[in-house]
């Protein structure tokens, strides 16, 4: 087999695993992984009515991911708005000078979901105007301050407009105290008073904050603070550092921090906030989902989590590629939330969906069986789909029970958090968080086995207190999971109770791949791509990408003739220098188009021959001379200005994706025809 390690369009080599030639084969179960879809065994509306499927499945996770971040952010949120609404009412007596104040947002992850969050409860808020600031805003100080000031002037479209030769800059800082008085403060004066009631506070929301020039934000705070006592402005600074206190301290002067009166949020982050958006969703008996998530799912999201990006924005777009992922894989996917509709007299589509669907139900059943069955359903579409709609109530039963386990484990992992020994604590992380449910899930895996072990070591008052805890759960069981022996001890009783009720899922139904993902890998090139070497792949390779068989041939100008402009002129790219003159450039393109041209001609020449062996003489000749000449006659100079058009638009093409940087006429003694290579040491 020939790998190519050389090859630039490849991200990944896979070298399969052959096994010793003389060690015995070993008999492995079946690979887990879904398959992709087959078009002979989808509906004719398959994919339209899975798309429908994905999006209601989606839509419900997104919208009870969405309530669990609003639910944890808050409390934080809550006294942000607090703080913004007695800021300049709530002032130490005695001060020498009014201070600013200053509200820095701590979040880790550097995500925008609690910004969002928290912009929306502002401006629900009566009396509180925010405007939004970013580094790109704030290069000096005139332009930070003009953004600032805008972003409240500029609120009003009926507002009367300013005349720039009698008005004060646009920078100035009593702009914004004028407007302030006019249509904000003095009710008298203002026939906008009614959108401001009551006198609003003023919030100036920093994005990004570390990225800003210090000396900007120093000079912009200074010139505020020489107002704030008639100009309630606030400061919202968004970090990622994770001391703000000592960042400030760091990173501006003490006679600016004396201006400034600091009080410091950290938004919640980390393992616990994974654990509860994962728990509340999937696992939460009181919620149901479309979708539940397997092992290899929930260890990839702990780890990209955990060790690459915790911002809540990739969690959730992890979730969302999972369950599109999902629904383009499998044609059973169909029957997620509803079984469509098979008509009486089926068609050659919906037959050989339900022949495969019935081979799918009775895939883990012996022929003796499934024999009597399996003639029922295969003599009647109807007797089939209604096992399929008992399936899907048979799964989520038992899912609920799932969760029910999972439920009372996490009520005796909390209980026990913080009250028993050390030796305790290190037994039962092994079942916390996303690595527990990963543990409990997989089949593979020793589930809550040795959980009787660890809970042996409990006193005799923490075992009263976690009986006391878990009983309200115990009186709802069914009667099969209750316990036959009530003398048993506690942690034998958890242990076999949480065994029977966490069965894995792929267990339940022959169906369970519909509902829940298991063991298929997450696609991690959809979510983080290698953008550089797609893109110069795609352009060196476009044939790889469009599906286009390019005409076996030894010479790599023929190739070169096959691909599109923008393809040949990368080609003359990869060969130039650190510059490259566009004349040259050009001429090389040219040169592949002319050639073909040519190929093209002699293509339609030899077409418009075939069949005519016979004809002979000048005559013959003189015919395609004449083709040759009238392409050549007054539409040579068409043909000029298309080739100077598709240089030029393959040039842009380049330019857009950043391959090359113009280069000023005159500027250190270089030309205007020379470009500079943005991208080098690329291999052809």
């Amino acid at each position: 087999m020939s790998i190519p390690l050389e090859d630039i369009q490849q991200t990944v080599i896979y070298i399969p695993y052959q096994g010793d030639e003389d060690s015995e084969e070993e008999t492995t179960e079946p690979s887990q992984t879904l398959t992709l879809i087959h078009p002979e065994d989808d509906l004719d509306n398959g994919p339209l009515l899975r798309f429908d499927a994905y999006r209601a499945a989606w839509t419900q996770c997104l919208d009870r991911v969405k309530s669990i971040i609003a639910e944890l952010y808050s409390p934080v949120a809550t006294d942000i708005v607090l703080h913004l609404s007695t800021a300049h009412t709530d002032i130490l007596p005695g001060l020498p000078f009014p201070e600013l104040p200053v509200i820095t947002i701590t979040d880790v992850s550097g995500s925008s979901v609690f910004l969002d969050h928290l912009t929306t409860r502002i401006d629900a808020e009566a009396g509180t105007m925010v405007t939004h600031l970013y580094p790109h805003d704030c290069v000096n100080l005139a332009l930070g301050m003009k953004a600032l000031i805008s972003g409240f002037v500029d609120r009003i479209d009926d507002a009367p407009k300013r005349k720039p030769a009698t008005s004060l800059a646009a920078y100035d800082i009593n702009v914004l105290q004028a407007w302030f008085d006019t249509f904000a403060g003095n009710s008298d004066l203002s026939d906008f008073s009614f959108l401001f009631e009551p006198r609003p506070n003023l919030v100036v929301l920093l994005h990004d904050f570390e990225q800003f020039d210090t000396s900007v934000i120093q000079d912009m705070l200074y010139i505020c603070s020489l107002q704030v006592s008639t100009l309630p402005l606030t400061f919202l600074l968004s970090l990622a550092a994770p001391s703000p206190a000592s960042y400030l301290q760091a990173s501006f002067s003490r006679s600016t921090l004396t201006l400034i009166r600091p009080y410091h949020f950290a938004v919640p982050s980390g393992p616990e906030v994974l654990n509860t958006i994962i728990i509340k969703t999937f696992f939460d008996k009181e919620y149901h989902v479309h979708l539940l998530p397997g092992p290899t799912l929930l260890e990839y999201l702990e780890d990209y989590y955990l060790t690459r990006n915790t911002s809540l924005d990739s969690l959730i777009t992890i979730l969302q590629i999972a369950h599109l992922k999902h629904f383009t894989t499998d044609v059973f996917t169909v029957l997620s939330i509803t079984t469509p509709q098979i008509s009486a007299t089926p068609t050659p589509t919906e037959l050989a969906f339900l022949e495969s669907l019935l081979i799918r139900l009775h895939a883990e059943q012996s022929a003796k069986d499934a024999s009597s069955q399996w003639l029922a359903r295969a003599r009647s579409p109807d007797i089939l789909l209604q096992a399929v709609d008992a399936e899907r109530e048979k799964f989520w039963h038992s899912v609920s029970m799932t969760k029910l386990g999972i439920t009372i484990m996490n009520v005796m992992l909390t209980s026990l958090r913080g009250t028993s020994s050390a030796a305790v604590q290190k037994g039962l992380d092994r079942w916390r968080g996303a690595a527990g449910l990963r543990r409990v899930l997989d089949k593979e895996k020793d589930g809550v086995d040795g959980l009787a072990d660890v809970l042996r070591k409990l006193s005799p008052a923490e075992c009263d207190m976690l009986s006391e805890k878990i009983e309200p759960y115990s009186e709802n069981l069914p009667e099969e999971f209750r316990p036959t022996n009530p003398n048993i001890h506690l942690s034998d009783r958890l242990e076999h109770l949480l065994r029977d009720l966490l069965e894995p899922p792929e267990k339940l139904t022959s169906l369970w791949t519909v509902w829940y993902t298991g063991f298929t890998p997450f696609p991690s090139e959809m979510l983080n791509p290698a953008l550089r070497t797609s893109i110069i792949s795609g352009l060196s390779f476009p044939q790889s990408f469009t599906g286009q068989d390019l005409p076996p041939s030894a010479d790599d100008e023929d190739i070169l003739e096959d691909l599109p402009d923008t393809s040949i002129l990368f080609k003359g790219y990869l060969k130039a220098g650190k510059m490259i003159n566009v004349y040259d450039w050009f001429d090389h393109f040219r040169t592949v188009l002319e050639s073909q041209r040519a190929r093209v001609i002699r293509t339609s020449s030899l077409t418009k021959g075939k069949g005519k062996a016979k004809a002979k003489g000048k005559g013959k000749a003189k015919k395609v001379d004449d083709d040759v000449d009238m392409d050549g006659g007054d539409s040579e100079e068409k043909w000029k200005l298309s080739v100077q058009a598709r240089f030029i638009r393959a040039l842009h093409e380049l330019d857009y994706l950043g391959f090359i940087k113009h280069t000023s006429r005159g500027g250190g003694g270089r030309k205007g025809e020379f470009v500079l290579k943005t991208v080098l040491g690329i291999v052809e």
